[in-house]
């Protein structure tokens, strides 16, 4: 079934294409960044965004009360398209990005939002590829999947997990078709929605203490019976997410336990799946356990096809499946840990209380 799926999922969704601009008066968009603490990738990430080929863009980066240079490389970057401000204090009941993002949005002009991290880099024609393609099909969001930069075992090893999920887990397909709120896609590396739409349905007040406020806008828009859809964007979309181990581990255990809607018992009812079906088959093999050795076969063929068509490794496909269901359900156990038992979110050098916040498609 994850190979079925892998397979119907990587042919229902489109890829992003090149587009010729035939728009004499193009709609005007908005690139919206939070940035704390970015000082490392900063300055490629907003300099992508101004060099972008198409005519009638600005780009507002929040800073977010950052304490490293990520202000003073902003200062440096000089052209009139770029707005920088200084973000206020988070309020009381605000994660710190969803409240970025809504002061970004209330300074934006665009009739086009286009919600990024600031740790992507965005190929030139990228704004001019994802306007045709929102224009052309009339919808309300485009989540857009970038090309994953992998460097190292760990990174090889981890963050594959995302790409399996999405593709090899879920029915994304039935999802893009019926529109199903639940199955709704969105992701930092860029969000591009209508105005009207966002404002319509409450845009980041609405997604104030949400985790993952990006999949959460996605869901919301669908909801509320406005049509989102995915598109794959490896040839133009660029993310480096996090640099070793220690990053994937930190970034994902602060959003972990919120996947499961903070619910113990379907948190641990996955781990326990993940170990059953994901590595006991790899110990079992080592026995000379037949059905085990056909289950890896299957699931090697299913990696293999993935990562050939997402330009991973294939040596990482072929052998360290078992090795990122370890760290993953690590990860679970950590999050569940953190926020869930001691019910503390950090992150980004900040502390909430993980008791007050959601997914955030609930509200």
């Amino acid at each position: 079934m994850a190979l079925a799926r892998t397979i119907l999922n990587l042919r229902a969704i489109p890829r992003l294409k090149t587009r010729a601009d035939g728009t004499s008066a193009p709609p005007f968009v908005s690139i919206l960044v939070p940035a704390r603490n970015e000082e490392r990738i900063i300055e490629s990430t907003v300099r992508a965004f101004l060099a972008q080929e198409y005519p009638a863009l600005e780009v507002i980066v929040v800073d977010d009360r950052s304490t490293d240079a990520t202000p003073a490389i902003l200062a440096g970057i000089d052209d009139p398209r770029l707005i920088v401000m200084r973000g206020e204090e988070t309020p009381e009941g605000w994660l710190g990005k969803p409240w970025a993002l809504h002061q970004a949005a209330a300074r934006a002009r665009g009739d086009l939002l286009m919600f990024v991290d600031a740790d992507v880099f965005y190929a030139p024609g990228t704004i001019a590829a994802a306007v045709a393609y929102i224009e052309e099909r009339n919808v309300a969001m485009i989540a857009l999947l970038p090309r994953f930069e992998l460097h190292g075992f760990w990174e090889n090893a981890a963050m594959p997990q995302l790409a399996m999920s999405l593709f090899s887990f879920l029915p994304i397909w039935i999802g893009e078709r019926r529109q199903i709120a639940l199955l709704a896609v969105g992701g930092g590396p860029g969000n591009f929605v209508r105005r009207a739409d966002y404002d319509a349905v409450g845009g980041h007040e609405s997604l104030r203490d949400a985790v993952i406020d990006d999949v959460s806008l996605a869901r919301r828009l669908r909801k509320s019976g406005r049509r989102t859809e995915t598109v794959r964007a490896d040839d133009f979309v660029f993310l480096h997410m996090y640099h070793g181990l220690r990053e994937v581990i930190d970034g994902f255990t602060k959003n972990g336990f919120a996947i499961f809607g903070r619910s113990y018992l379907f948190a641990l009812a996955t781990v326990v799946l993940m170990l059953l079906v994901h590595f006991l088959p790899y110990v079992a093999a080592c026995f000379g356990n037949v059905p085990a050795i056909a289950t890896i076969i299957v699931i090697s063929l299913t990696r293999v096809v993935l990562f050939r068509t997402l330009g991973y490794s294939i040596w990482s496909a072929i052998l360290l499946h078992p090795v990122m269901t370890l760290i993953w359900a690590w990860i679970f156990i950590r999050s569940m840990w953190l926020t869930g038992i001691r019910r503390q979110l950090r992150w980004r050098g900040r502390t909430y209380d993980a008791r007050k916040t959601k997914f955030g498609h609930e509200r």
